[in-house]
């Protein structure tokens, strides 16, 4: 049987993109009797399919940016032996590549998008982006969105090529989604009979949750019955408390609420109760699953135009507020056609036939090297 390991600093139990992204390529190469172990920071998880790394808990309280960091030394220095025995290894970002170059011809990094900022940069964001430009040359890449090859210097439109070789080694393969599970179907109790724009997002500040909320301000004057729901994991800080200050200062207080601990099986439910759909990053996305996911559901989608949501079949605008509140503007007036088309295109280009068929084919292409 073919060994697979996947080399990721967010599995389990952490919810988000990523997870669910691995959990689907475990199925996947279950299914083509491929065996996959994860390697993760040590955080209490004992799944048959996860190889634990010891996790220093206390230096990344005082260094910020170095969590990750402390992972590739602690992995290198305990798994070395145990990641020769594996036929592949994926290493979910570039990082955490590098010091796998040894074994460079059976390890895919697959992109998640850019990891590092490309302003006011961190020594984090300096070393992630100096490590991704010397591993893209090197190691064969699976990546999930355009904007990524082209800081790699590969002039790939945006919108095409979807699941090619774009260059030697190189592949683009956008997020997918199951659209058995992501379907129209039952509303969430809580949103039945209300006005809901939706924003499943994560609580950080790339994600352009205040972006979202600002735009809501001129939608709110208009329509007094439309509601906003924020969809995440409120972990406390800096930009939770902004937003809620954001939230009081604009008199959105019973407007605008956050919904957390949601089950991603329960997802379809939450889209199905919006109106809307909002995704209104301002840097480093993919191919966003909960864009994907909810046009699938047959709900009309909203992105801005930055990174690989430029990829997608959404509305899109600029991240501004002005442009993001005239787009659910114009969303919210014609949603049903818009829902339509975009469900359509999701169904037909999306979906997992295309996505396991291009992943098994790079599997097996660098086991075969």
């Amino acid at each position: 049987m073919m060994k697979l390991a996947h080399i990721s600093h967010c599995y389990k139990p952490i919810i988000g993109g990523q997870e669910v992204y691995i959990d689907n390529l475990q199925k996947l190469l279950a299914g083509a009797g491929i065996h996959g172990d994860v390697f993760q920071p040590d955080r209490g998880v004992r799944d048959t399919d996860v190889k634990p790394v010891f996790r220093m808990r206390v230096a990344p309280r005082f260094i910020k940016g170095s969590e990750a960091h402390l992972f590739d030394f602690f992995l290198n220095r305990k798994h070395a032996k145990a990641l020769e025995e594996y036929d592949v290894i994926i290493s979910h970002y570039a990082l955490h590549a590098w010091a796998q170059r040894k074994h460079a011809q059976k390890t895919i990094i697959l992109s998640h998008g850019v990891e590092w900022h490309q302003e006011n940069q961190t020594w984090d964001d300096k070393k992630r982006e100096a490590t991704a430009k010397k591993c893209f040359e090197l190691f064969p890449h699976v990546v999930n969105d355009t904007h990524y090859l082209r800081c790699h210097g590969l002039d790939i439109p945006a919108g095409e090529k979807y699941f090619e070789e774009v260059a030697p080694g190189k592949w683009f393969i956008p997020n997918c989604v199951d659209g058995d599970r992501f379907c129209a179907g039952p509303v969430h109790p809580s949103l039945k009979g209300r006005k809901i724009i939706l924003v499943p997002r994560q609580m950080v500040v790339d994600r352009g949750i205040d972006l979202a909320i600002k735009a809501f301000c001129h939608l709110a004057e208009e329509d007094p019955e439309l509601e906003m729901c924020l969809l995440g994991k409120r972990r406390p800080g800096p930009y939770i408390n902004m937003l809620d200050k954001l939230i009081e200062d604009r008199g959105l207080s019973n407007r605008v609420y956050f919904a957390e601990n949601v089950a991603n099986e329960d997802m379809p439910a939450w889209y199905n109760g919006a109106l809307v759909t909002v995704i209104p990053t301002l840097r480093r996305e993919g191919t966003s699953l909960s864009a994907l996911e909810s046009m699938s559901c047959g709900v009309a989608t909203v992105s801005t135009n930055v990174a690989g949501l430029a990829d997608l079949p959404t509305v899109q605008c600029d991240p501004e507020e002005f442009a993001l509140a005239e787009a659910i503007r114009h969303t919210l007036a014609d949603r049903a056609n818009i829902a339509i088309k975009q469900q359509q295109k999701v169904r037909e280009t999306f979906n997992m036939n295309n996505w396991s068929d291009a992943w098994l084919h790079v599997v097996k292409r660098v086991a075969n090297r």
